[in-house]
């Protein structure tokens, strides 16, 4: 897809948001049942008995459901020269702020130096990196218990996603674990003026799948009401300056108007606001399935792509979040804004990647058992916030995509929007199941979306296929496919 940007001339990530200092985001109210409370990290789960950490740290490794800090230094090891990330931020437009970004936790560590490394024990049989994409971002290589190598490209365009998730790999057997992240000092950037580097902000074990959400979702599932407009797009917000011509640039919404709202409806086990907060941010209520809580996104300092809220530990069921503007604030405050940039929604089973563009057209997963193949004319893209990276994308009426998996129930991860509004015959073992239209009127846009979803089928192996039926050169957009057993 052709795209629109203003791309960032100085050298982003070496001088990427991170760090700690300033009042921290902080909440009154009540929380809802199974939800955490305003916060920018989820803290560590259980640790199950496993093995000594490393670095002369005390206790269990961490296990299934544990989000672990870069500056965890009981399971975390850092060797060469690794920099912690300074404040200084410069937004896609060029203005530079004192601003802090939204690692996991305050804070992530970068390197550009070949041969650094960055090293993680844990038990579980999968794990998820948290690093960062974008314009400066390097090539690293990822080994599991001194294994063969899998290279990780974090290049993105022309804007910076943060706390994203770089890699996940699954299969490993039951046990401890060290995972293994080896800076390259390479990128895949055409840009001389790039830094190539890696990025560690956090690392999950046994992680669900997460969709992460941007504002302009499609008004289905996401519905503003009057009050809101579009946020000034001088700051760094996800999906931040991609865009087809005659649409409008992509950023955060923003009310100061007391009694505005936003719901969310989505289905899930955990859902997190990605917001800001600021010396200019007020108090809202947030509202899950009826269950409030206050919010107060006052900072001393400037965070953009922020978690302000997460509520966690519900069923996997449809649920619906409501975000209300008080028009109150802290009395340190300036203004009483509150924005919306992009929600993060997880949910059981696991995601197969559509693969990149080093894969080719046909990506095995367990041994072959699990495998997509692709027919016709695909193209591989790494210009939205697709998930971990990349997506495959075609204009070519009667394209095919074919997925074979083993589960009882999968969905179609893909994009909604007018420039990418193609039309598709979804197929399961060979029957014909849907129709699918994935146009959406602008400003709306809908990325990491589930476009299409089957449940209820019988246990065991099955086959998926998409075939492409637009005939105006509409994109059809293949993000990946999630299952559940």
């Amino acid at each position: 897809m052709t795209c629109v940007s203003v791309l960032l001339l100085a050298g982003l990530l070496a001088s990427c948001g991170g760090g700690s200092g300033g009042d921290s985001t902080s909440g009154g109210g009540s929380t809802p049942s199974g939800s955490t409370s305003p916060s920018g990290g989820t803290p560590p789960g259980g640790t199950p008995p496993g093995g000594t950490p490393p670095g002369g740290g005390t206790g269990t490794l961490p296990s299934a459901g544990a989000r672990i800090e870069e500056s965890n230094t009981a399971f975390v090891t850092f060797s060469g020269d690794w920099a912690q990330s300074s404040n200084s931020h410069a937004g896609w437009s060029g203005s530079t702020f004192d601003s802090l970004l939204g690692w996991s936790g305050g804070t992530a560590k970068q390197s550009s130096q070949p041969r650094a490394t960055a090293s993680f024990t844990f038990v579980g049989t999968s794990v998820r990196w948290l690093s960062m994409r974008g314009r400066n971002g390097g090539i690293a290589l990822v080994r599991v218990d001194g294994g063969a190598a899998q290279e990780v490209d974090l290049f993105g365009r022309p804007a910076d996603e943060f706390r994203t998730p770089a890699i996940t790999i699954y299969g490993l057997s039951a046990g401890p674990h060290t995972l293994t992240i080896e800076v390259t000092g390479r990128t895949s950037s055409t840009d001389p003026s790039s830094t190539a580097v890696v990025v560690v902000d956090a690392f999950e074990v046994e992680p669900q799948i997460v969709s992460h959400v941007q504002d302009s979702d499609p008004n289905s599932d996401l519905i503003y009401s009057a009050g809101w407009t579009q946020a000034s797009n001088n700051l760094d917000w996800s999906g931040s300056a991609a865009f087809n011509l005659g649409e409008i640039p992509p950023g955060a919404h923003v009310t100061a108007t007391k009694g505005a709202t936003v719901t969310y409806k989505f289905r899930g086990t955990s859902v997190s606001w990605i917001g800001y907060s600021g010396p200019d941010a007020g108090i809202a209520v947030v509202s899950v399935d009826g269950r409030e809580t206050t919010v107060d996104t006052y900072s001393r300092d400037l965070r953009v792509q922020q978690v302000v809220f997460t509520a966690s530990g519900l069923t996997d069921a449809d649920h619906t979040l409501t975000i209300t503007a008080t028009g109150g604030k802290n009395v340190r405050s300036s203004a009483a804004q509150i924005f919306v940039d992009a929600f993060d929604v997880t949910t059981p089973g696991r995601r197969y990647e559509q693969g990149d563009v080093s894969k080719g057209k046909h990506i095995e997963f367990d041994q072959g058992v699990t495998t997509i193949d692709y027919v016709g004319g695909w193209d591989y893209s790494n210009s939205r916030v697709w998930t971990e990276g990349w997506t495959a994308t075609t204009q070519q009426e009667n394209a095919t995509v074919t997925f074979i998996f083993t589960g009882t129930s999968v969905s179609w991860i893909g994009c909604e929007k007018s420039s990418a509004g193609g039309t598709a015959k979804v197929f399961i073992d060979d029957v014909f199941d849907k129709d699918v239209n994935l146009f959406q009127q602008m400003p709306m846009e809908g990325y990491q979306r589930e476009v299409y979803r089957k449940d209820g089928l019988s246990p065991g192996p099955h086959k998926l296929t998409i075939l492409v039926t637009s005939q105006d050169r509409s994109f059809v957009v293949i993000d990946a496919f999630d299952v559940r057993q």
